[in-house]
């Protein structure tokens, strides 16, 4: 029950707490955490942000993208 997140991370479900998608224009969704912020891909190639209890993600995977897999799992999972 994991999602691949890009650059080979994958993380469990059931880990993440919520998922941010990043707007250029507006001031980053994740300036007020003070937790540990691991980039997958430059800050300028993020697209959406994975927040869990441990850390916060960014992926070059953009949130619909990211949506539509774990989608995918359930329906599987509902056969």
């Amino acid at each position: 029950m994991y999602v691949h997140i890009g650059e080979n991370v994958s993380i469990p479900i059931a880990a993440i707490i919520t998922m941010v998608q990043v707007d250029k224009d507006l001031k980053s969704p994740i300036a007020h955490y003070a937790g540990e912020v691991l980039n997958m891909v430059p800050a300028s190639d993020i697209k959406t942000y994975i927040i869990t209890d441990d850390y916060v993600y960014g992926s070059g995977i953009s949130l619909k993208t990211l949506n539509k897999r774990i989608h995918e799992f359930y329906s599987i999972m509902k056969r």
